[in-house]
């Protein structure tokens, strides 16, 4: 996103703006303009460091980096929302592995705003371009001029699909007859591990560290793997709140209860 001369012009006029207001409380003010005055600047000085920070320092850094940033790629661990939405647009924080120009490859952050109709752009397991800060290699950006592409899984050869299809089919019935005997939980989600593998189309299988907490019972952690649908994604991402069931006489017996 550029800045072009309308979001100048729109700053000009506010700074003018504010310029005018202070004047205007000294001049007439009497003896207590000086202090609103001073509220004046500390609101407005605060709200454009906000301002800054949520949306011109990142458009200053892309238009850098789009210029001077080292091409690399960069594969999705996991997509977490962050809260704050700007013109409609949820932002999101995306944890990447990044593989830079040298073959190396590190974790590191980046967030990015994904399209209100287009809410499941970024998937785990997905490969993004980057373009990495020459100076601090853990400052990236999504390369958008590159395109983005899914990662594939035609890694697998015809053993590992086999036992892949073994796996999910053992995981099934385990989790089938503990739907049918186990207590229903909240818990929540502490890690979200894509397996690299798609299941049925886009459903990515994946593992799930979590927290269960029964209503009474303690409560204890745990690991869940299963295949989940493409668009509840962001539903499983670390901090979110699942129900489960789980085996009362073995915690290890755990499944997604999608009831």
């Amino acid at each position: 996103m550029k800045m072009n001369a309308g979001i100048w012009i729109g700053l000009g006029g506010g700074l003018i703006g504010i310029i005018v207001a202070i004047a205007s409380v000294l001049s007439v003010g009497g003896p207590s303009g000086i202090y609103i005055a001073g509220g004046i600047i500390v609101v407005f000085s605060g709200m454009m460091f906000l301002f800054y920070k949520l949306f011109f320092g990142p458009m200053i850094l892309a238009n850098r980096l789009q210029k001077t940033g080292i091409p690399g790629k960069a594969t999705i661990k996991e997509v977490r929302d962050t809260g704050i939405t700007i013109n409609n647009s949820p932002q999101v924080k995306l944890i990447l592995d990044v593989k830079n120009s040298f073959g190396q490859i590190y974790t590191t952050t980046v967030r990015t705003l994904v399209s209100r109709l287009q809410p499941n752009l970024y998937q785990p397991g997905m490969v993004v371009p980057v373009k990495i800060d020459p100076k601090n290699e853990n400052v990236v950006i999504i390369d958008f001029s590159q395109g983005i592409q899914p990662a594939a899984s035609s890694a697998y050869n015809a053993a590992q699909v086999n036992s892949l299809k073994d796996e999910l089919m053992k995981l099934q019935q385990e989790g089938d007859a503990t739907r049918l005997t186990g207590i229903s939980s909240r818990a929540i989600v502490k890690k979200y591990t894509w397996l690299g593998v798609y299941v049925n189309g886009n459903n990515p299988y994946a593992e799930l560290e979590i927290e269960v907490l029964p209503d009474n019972a303690p409560a204890f952690e745990g690991k869940v793997k299963g295949a989940i649908s493409e668009q509840s994604v962001e539903k499983y991402q670390p901090g979110k709140e699942i129900f489960v069931k789980y085996d009362p006489n073995d915690h290890g017996k755990l499944t997604i209860d999608h009831s």
